[in-house]
């Protein structure tokens, strides 16, 4: 850097000071922020002088991801969901959601404006253009769809215009004042998949015009938020994921400093990789997402720091779980060992922020299994997937999108208050990924970790191979893969066997194997084509506990999928059931179950095929 240290670090300070006047922050933020503000010499000179020495030693990944368009979704219901996201976004009209930048910029703005957070008086105008370009970039790479790049070009060139034209970057003052971190980071995601997956190079041209435009009103020093409603609400540190990236493809060095300078090390990747569980009353999606930051920082500077805080958030987060695998009751991770979780039934119907907490958390699961290659982490990522993003409520065709997921005793799927909240940008962005979440790859071993009907192009030095995956689980317990290209034939496939099964079986081409759960079931042989995999998971019914302090308040579960009694009636929490014991198979389903309560059915059905109807997640059970 060209200034002296001392005058910079004044100098930032300064600006810093105006910056939370303008915004009207607390004196007791205002003096955090400003010690945080003497330790920007520091970092800056730390990363000057890592760039000086070259290039960094990169973190080890156990197994990597595939490419999109390397896995195809071929049926069940989570391609149904995919299909449904697909044609949703598509069908967005780009006059209207473009509206708002226009306005911003003085140009024409036909088409009618989209309302809710989005529209320069709302909540955070603008915010999501970024992710919804970010989530149709992906599905096009995934599914070969032209249509989707060519909107993808035409909302880029759209916004481009009205972003270099404009002299305010933020389509409103509120965007400006108060999320200032946050809406640019979506902008930068969305131009870094348009090029990326897209191929349009104004995208790339845009991403440091964006970023330079932008910085003026970011705070100068990466800021906490501490809960729900306390200021200040901006998130600095939700930007180094993808100022990482937007280094790599300008080959900027400044913008790996930018990512290294916002890292939350003091009061989050420090404590986390010391051990420390400072996960509670901390903002719960935020911080979440902050760790694909962390993942980042590890892939691209190799510090072991950022992965130890990653595996230690997992577990700390466990025991923060509903039985649904969200967490943050009120966007907040809890107390732990008061039963907070059970209180929050009565007192909130905010118990999940769905979709974008999902989003995180399928993040954060995957970059945990390309560092360790564990099993758990799959584990994990598929009850997630399942009882949240997947259950999460189709939008409607005017800004009606889901948001919290409510586990009450008379839970209901609603919209969001407000139109075009937050949820509709991960929403998009997290089905989109659902390609990514199925396999993964080593050098040897190809790794089966989601099951699912799909298919996999394997591209490798011996030959590409292709893998089918033929199921229809988890409404039946039976998986089949078929070698369709074997290539050379020398590689493993390794198969993820849940820890919650019993008595698993794997059988190639006829032949058993020993299988154990939570492990990975390794088969090594010269693969032909035609070569066949068998596994049996069956899927128990048992219940989970909401927490230590209520272990007789449970839900049901089968196998990683969460089910929830419908149409409760009054009282329904109070009553005492026998789970899982009470319950009997629906005549004529494979997934549906009923329990006689008093004179009473009670049907219980997976929680990601309830729609419009009322029901009850927890129970006070025998």
């Amino acid at each position: 850097m060209d200034v002296p240290p001392g005058r910079g670090a004044r100098r930032r300070e300064r600006n810093f000071m105006i910056a939370l006047d303008s915004a009207d922050i607390s004196r007791r933020e205002l003096m955090h922020c400003a010690a945080c503000a003497t330790a920007v010499t520091s970092l800056s000179a730390g990363s000057a002088a890592f760039a000086a020495t070259g290039t960094a030693p990169a973190g080890k990944e156990a197994v990597r991801e595939f490419p999109y368009g390397a896995v195809k979704l071929t049926g069940g219901p989570i391609k149904a969901q995919y299909d449904h996201v697909h044609a949703h976004y598509l069908a967005l009209d780009n006059d209207r959601v473009l509206k708002v930048f226009r306005e911003n910029a003085g140009l024409p703005a036909p088409g009618p404006n989209m309302g809710g957070w989005y529209d320069q008086d709302g909540f955070v105008p603008g915010l999501t253009l970024g992710q919804y370009i970010s989530g149709l970039a992906r599905i096009g790479a995934a599914t070969g769809d032209k249509q989707c790049h060519d909107k993808v070009a035409a909302l880029v060139d759209g916004f481009g215009k009205a972003f270099v034209k404009a002299s305010n970057p933020y389509a409103g003052p509120r965007a400006q004042a108060q999320w200032a971190a946050y809406v640019m980071d979506k902008y930068v995601v969305g131009m870094i998949d348009a090029y990326r997956l897209s191929g349009v190079e104004q995208a790339k041209t845009l991403l440091p015009i964006i970023i330079e435009k932008c910085r003026p009103y970011i705070s100068p020093v990466s800021v906490d938020r501490i809960g729900k409603v306390d200021p200040p609400y901006d998130e600095t540190y939700i930007m180094s994921e993808n100022l990482f990236h937007v280094a790599d493809i300008t080959g900027d060095d400044k913008y790996r400093q930018m990512a290294v300078h916002y890292m939350l090390d003091k009061e989050w990747f420090d404590p986390l990789a010391a051990g420390q569980d400072v996960l509670p009353e901390k903002h719960a999606y935020s911080h979440t997402i902050a760790l694909s930051s962390g993942a980042q920082a590890y892939l691209h500077l190799g510090d072991e720091k950022y992965r130890k805080a990653l595996v230690n958030a997992w577990k700390y987060m466990e025991p923060q779980r509903f039985a649904s695998g969200g967490w943050g009751p009120e966007e907040q991770f809890v107390k732990l060992h008061e039963g907070k979780l059970a209180a929050s039934l009565k007192s909130s119907k905010a118990h999940f922020e769905t979709p974008c907490g999902a989003f995180a958390d399928l993040k954060l699961a995957r970059y945990l299994v390309r560092f360790t290659g564990e099993p758990q982490y799959g584990d994990g990522l598929e009850r997630t997937l399942y009882n949240t993003m997947l259950a999460a409520r189709l939008p409607d065709s005017d800004g009606g999108y889901p948001y919290y997921s409510d586990y009450g005793a008379a839970g209901e799927k609603r919209y969001y208050h407000q139109k075009w909240p937050c949820c509709s940008g991960t929403l998009v962005q997290g089905v989109a990924d659902y390609v990514l979440n199925a396999y993964f790859h080593d050098d040897a071993n190809l790794l089966v970790s989601l099951y699912t009907p799909s298919e996999v192009t394997w591209d490798r030095p011996g030959g590409a191979v292709e893998v089918v995956q033929e199921t229809d689980y988890p409404a039946t317990d039976t998986v089949r893969l078929t070698v369709r290209k074997p290539g050379d034939g020398k590689f493993g496939m390794k198969l993820r066997i849940p820890a919650w099964t019993k008595n698993a079986t794997l059988k190639v081409n006829g032949t058993p194997q020993a299988v154990t759960p939570g492990t990975l079931a390794t088969v090594s042989r010269n693969w032909k084509a035609g070569d066949t995999i068998e596994l049996t998971i069956p899927q128990p019914l048992r219940t989970l506990p909401i927490d230590d302090r209520n272990p007789d308040l449970a839900a049901v579960m089968r196998g990683a999928v969460m089910y929830v009694g419908i149409n409760p009636w009054q009282g329904i929490d109070a009553q005492t059931i026998a789970l899982p014991g009470a319950l009997e198979p629906m005549p004529g389903s494979d997934v549906a179950y009923r329990a006689k309560v008093g004179t009473r059915n009670l049907v219980f059905i997976p929680y990601h095929q309830v729609d419009t109807e009322r029901s009850t997640t927890y129970f006070k059970t025998a």
